[in-house]
């Protein structure tokens, strides 16, 4: 487990500002608390350094340059405190424990307007680390997470890119929360409006079926980094892949389900709407995809997350 110590002695970074974490606030008219106008990035730490942090930092270039904000930083920089945060808060947890690292920048604070649509000032831009919950996740590791389709829908890409990653979560925090209610441990996968499955609000979802590895086109979805690193792995394995519509249908006749995620990296399903998908959960090319994954990294993550949640 982490230090005691740890949440008295880190540090994040405020618009280019390296101060006590504790520190950290934003004002009540920053466009990320009156309008949720915020992209982010989320990653993680393997054996303390930053994972994948150059791939990160090039999907949130591709949401800065579709939300059209002014004044945004250099990511090259954004890149240097990143690395200065997460190397100064690993001090404080165990040698074999792990950090997630969030980047986040806002459009700004609202100046002169109350609806934020005057003038703006430059972005807000955070980096923070915390961290990662591994006993969230031991019990989905082994067991599979329950994946519940709420009436809440996808936001339309016509609506807004599913290429940005953003914080606007309200309708995944109404998603989840309906689920919940329905069964505690479940966690909501949003249909489209042509009812076509979509991604989770931690990552995106692909199922197993006739050897074929299937996930949602990425017209719908967002093109996650940790489900790129699957498709390497299946390519390296001869495993075919398709991006596909898919629908409740498909998965109940599935051999196997999983998410992928830039924290857990890769979560079986165990049940969709109640209905079991696969036996055994992990089904066996999840084993595979997992023990790739971990050999690549020089990281058994599940057997840290058991370990860490001890």
């Amino acid at each position: 487990m982490p230090h005691s110590s740890y949440a008295g002695n880190i540090v994040c970074s405020l618009n280019g500002e390296i101060i006590p974490f504790e520190q950290a606030r934003l004002p009540v008219y920053d466009l990320a608390i009156m309008q949720g106008a915020t992209v982010t990035e989320r990653l993680r730490t393997f054996q303390h350094q930053p994972y994948d942090i150059d791939a990160h930092l090039s999907r949130l270039q591709q949401s800065l340059n579709l939300v059209h904000w002014k004044g945004l930083p250099n990511l090259k920089s954004l890149k240097n405190v990143t690395e200065e945060v997460t190397k100064h808060n690993s001090q404080f947890i165990e040698t074999d424990s792990d950090l997630a690292i969030v980047i986040f920048i806002s459009a700004g604070q609202a100046i002169g307007d109350a609806n934020g649509l005057a003038t703006q000032s430059q972005p807000t831009v955070c980096v923070y680390t915390a961290p990662l919950p591994f006993a969230n996740w031991v019990n989905g590791y082994l067991n599979g997470v329950d994946l519940i389709t709420p009436e809440t829908r996808q936001i339309p890409r016509a609506s807004l890119d599913s290429r940005i990653k953003m914080r606007s979560r309200l309708h995944w925090q109404i998603a989840d929360q309906i689920v919940r209610g329905q069964n505690p441990r479940a966690t909501a996968l949003l249909l489209d409006e042509n009812d076509y499955l979509t991604e989770t609000s931690s990552g995106n979802f692909l199922i197993v079926k006739d050897g074929t590895v299937l996930t949602p086109r990425e017209s719908s979805t967002l093109d996650g980094i940790s489900r790129s690193h699957v498709i390497e792995f299946c390519n390296e394995a001869e495993i075919p892949v398709a991006f596909t519509d898919l629908s409740e249908f498909d998965v109940y006749h599935a051999e196997e389900a999983f998410l992928t995620s830039s924290t857990y990296c890769i979560m079986p399903v165990a049940t969709l709407n109640g209905k079991k998908i696969g036996d055994p959960v992990p089904g066996k090319m999840t084993q595979q995809l997992t023990s790739m994954w971990a050999e690549e990294i020089g990281v058994d993550f599940v057997h840290q997350a058991r370990r860490e949640s001890e």
